[in-house]
């Protein structure tokens, strides 16, 4: 295979070595990032180039440090030099980075409420990936990486909070005012 028919092998070669490294399947991958095995054999293989919000999504799966994902973006990067086919020029360039300003909006910060969720880890940490049931099937709506570390503060801070919520829907209870049908048995009862 000619390097025309793979212009992205390197870039490709590590996203294939951080998934090995990781020792995940080109299935496990593909279904936690939301792509088709095929693309990401063909992303491996150094046929196609990443979107910048694939990128990012790898970036994320595999908990890449700030330099490393640096490192992979310069990957990702087509030189300078390169010829950019006529198919992407065709709106001019002003439409091109009209579509990658587009690509960067603001995180939308409303709570998204979830019915299951997969959980991916190994030894560098792991992926949390919350799902909605739609139409019968489970449906991606939101990815979460984090270290081992912070996974293990998280499981407290979850657990110390429902405690707390549990004890003071006890006190609640407790404290209630009675009723008058309360009221009333206790009179019967004296």
């Amino acid at each position: 295979m000619g390097k025309s028919e793979q212009p992205h092998k390197v870039l490709g070669e590590k996203i294939k070595s951080l998934r090995e490294k990781w020792q995940q399947t080109v299935d496990e991958v593909s279904t936690t990032l939301e792509i088709d095995e095929k693309e990401l054999k063909q992303i491996e293989s150094g046929k196609i180039l990443p979107n910048d919000n694939l990128l990012d999504m790898i970036i994320n799966h595999f908990l890449l440090s700030e330099e490393q994902a640096l490192e992979l973006r310069a990957m990702a990067t087509v030189p300078k030099d390169t010829a950019i086919p006529e198919s992407l020029l065709a709106g001019g360039i002003e439409d091109m980075l009209m579509k990658q300003v587009v690509m960067y909006l603001p995180v939308d910060n409303r709570v998204v409420y979830t019915d299951s969720m997969n959980a991916t880890v190994n030894k560098h940490g792991m992926v949390l990936q919350f799902m909605q049931s739609q139409n019968g099937k489970p449906v991606s709506v939101s990815q979460v990486g984090m270290s081992r570390e912070h996974a293990e503060r998280m499981l407290k801070v979850i657990k110390t909070t429902l405690e707390k919520y549990d004890k003071s829907q006890e006190t609640k209870l407790l404290s209630a005012p009675k009723t008058e049908k309360q009221n009333d048995e206790n009179k019967t009862d004296k």
